[in-house]
């Protein structure tokens, strides 16, 4: 993807929200809310470099930049949620 600037965005906006709530509703610990947000950040920005463009004002740009996000996330916590409800 050459366009970086609203994946970036995104990231920046959403990140803190990410963490507090790997913190306040999965319970991991500030630290480690911390590392799996770090290691988060380098995992999204290698699937946000993969993808394709999309043509100007895409909605699928949207929603697959949001899936990289929650899967950088959900791929570096040491213990996974379950999926189902």
């Amino acid at each position: 993807m050459q366009y970086i600037g609203m994946p970036m965005g995104m990231w920046l906006l959403l990140k803190c929200s990410f963490k507090r709530n790997l913190v306040t509703i999965l319970g991991f610990s500030e630290h480690n809310a911390k590392v799996i947000t770090l290691r988060a950040e380098q995992e999204y920005k290698k699937i946000i470099k993969k993808l394709p463009e999309f043509e100007k004002g895409d909605m699928f740009k949207m929603n697959i930049v949001n899936c990289a996000m929650f899967s950088a996330f959900y791929l570096h916590m040491p213990k996974k949620p379950p999926l189902e409800n």
